[in-house]
């Protein structure tokens, strides 16, 4: 008799799902943002019978509903600041022109009076903006916050154009808050490419439908000095814990060699107290942050896969580790309630924690590239004629009221 074929080893699945339009939308800030402020209070304690560590998980913000035509503003090209919002508070140059610090990327200051530029000029006038509600939502909202915040879209922040603002997210006027939206590109895939990576097969209605249903709003969160050695990226697998990494691979911080096992076990705690039977999703990547007093802060919510950076991680590593914890999790189940504590406690307790030990281990900053606009790198490349980076800063010099 011939035997039958000896079956192959399993397979480690290494593939990792796209996201659906659901689980997308669940990590825009809206979604979860009123589960994590007065969590004390009755709507948000539900059955959970021992009161939450801390009544508030998350700095304090304000969400403010953007119009279709601030949307488009921002899709149009170059960076017009809105009649009155054009203060700003970055090297960004005034123009004695507008008494508001006005200032906009399509200036001009060639005294060259041909009749073309003055029909350019006389077209640009005629398309100047305004959003007199909206600037003055965001000056107050800048007032109640304590007169700095942090503007973010429904899902990203505009930290790859921090070179237009003195290299920082903070905002004092709404002119900080436009330039800083107009110049990103990471607002831009908000508002553009949503859904580019959902998984087509669960969302199957088109994308402009999709487009539709996206309620675009600007959040203003209060703005906190964090340093960004404290800041942690946390993957999530079936509600369970599974990896930690440092979240600005791009340093080397000693003092979290010292630390990581007292900073894991504090991430770990408040994740099993606040965050666990909280946020909806099975699968999910949350950014932490631990302050002097221990007290942990949630900064975001990011979809599981390879949209979101794995840090110190590899997704491969990350899926592997999702499927170590189910593997965990119908172990348990067959033990059924035999010693079932410790092995909750066993499974939950040991997220692997990465950070960077040595100056040897630094990665490259992803942001690098975002550290100022493509046409000054070209103006760089050229030390020569009238397109070098020379001529190009003699036509930027002029006064300016900072």
């Amino acid at each position: 008799h011939q035997q039958p074929p000896t079956p192959p080893p399993p397979q480690i699945m290494t593939t990792i799902d796209k996201p659906s339009k659901h689980e997308i939308l669940s990590c825009q800030f809206s979604s979860w943002y009123p589960s994590f402020r007065n969590m004390n209070s009755k709507t948000n304690k539900k059955e959970k019978e021992e009161p939450y560590k801390n009544n508030n998980a998350t700095m304090k913000s304000i969400i403010l509903p953007l119009p279709s035509s601030f949307v488009e503003y921002l899709l149009t090209d170059g960076v017009q600041l809105p009649v009155g919002a054009t203060k700003v508070s970055s090297f960004v140059p005034s123009d004695p022109r507008d008494g508001d610090d006005y200032w906009s990327s399509d200036d001009d200051d060639d005294d060259d009076d041909d009749d073309e530029e003055n029909d350019n000029s006389q077209e640009e006038e005629q398309q100047q903006y305004s959003f007199p509600e909206l600037t003055n939502q965001i000056t107050s909202s800048i007032n109640t916050l304590g007169g700095a915040v942090l503007p973010k879209l429904n899902w990203s922040c505009p930290k790859d154009a921090t070179w237009v603002n003195n290299g920082t997210l903070k905002c004092r006027t709404p002119g900080d808050v436009f330039v800083l939206l107009k110049s990103s590109d990471f607002v831009m895939h908000d508002l553009s490419l949503s859904f580019d990576d959902a998984d087509a097969d669960v969302d199957k209605n088109g994308s402009e439908e999709e487009k539709e249903e996206i309620k675009y709003e600007l959040v203003l969160r209060k703005w906190c000095h964090l340093h960004p050695s404290m800041e942690f990226r946390c993957f999530v697998s079936n509600h369970d814990l599974v990896a930690i990494s440092q979240r600005d691979h791009t340093n080397h911080f000693p003092h979290l060699s010292k630390n990581y096992l007292s900073i894991r076990c504090t991430i770990l705690d408040f994740f099993d107290d606040t965050i666990q039977d909280v946020f909806s999703l099975p699968n999910y990547v949350v950014d932490v942050y631990v302050d002097k007093n221990d007290r942990v802060w949630i900064l975001d919510f990011n979809v599981w896969g390879s949209q979101t950076d794995s840090l110190l991680f590899d997704w491969t590593e990350l899926v592997s580790l999702q499927q170590q914890q189910q593997q965990q999790q119908l172990s348990q189940k067959k033990e059924e309630e035999e010693e079932e504590e410790e092995s909750i406690e066993t499974m939950n307790t040991n997220p692997e924690m990465r950070i960077v030990q040595t100056e040897l281990e630094v990665h490259y900053n992803p942001l690098a590239s975002y550290r100022a606009p493509i046409d000054t790198v070209n103006l760089a490349t050229d030390s020569n004629g009238s397109n070098s980076f020379q001529e190009f800063m003699k036509m930027c010099e002029r006064p300016s009221q900072l």
